[in-house]
């Protein structure tokens, strides 16, 4: 199984070529709008992936704390 970081990062690889493909063609309204939405994906991608940084960043921060404190004599 992949972790949540992993389906993140190829969510966004995914929109991105889909993308590239919708940019090369002629744009009519509809695709206007699919781009638009794309976009807005990877934006909930990168939001998500960011959260899940800053989860793991609090969690090294409070093992980081405890370690350093002296042991209770």
């Amino acid at each position: 199984m992949s972790s949540p970081e992993e389906r993140n990062y190829a969510a966004i690889e995914r929109l991105e070529q889909l993308l590239v493909e919708m940019r090369k063609n002629q744009s009519t309204p509809r695709e206007t709008e699919a781009i638009r939405e794309i976009g807005f994906e990877i934006a909930i991608a990168i939001r998500e992936v960011g959260a899940m940084l800053t989860n793991v960043g609090w969690e090294q921060t409070f093992a980081t704390t405890e370690r350093s404190k002296p042991p209770d004599a």
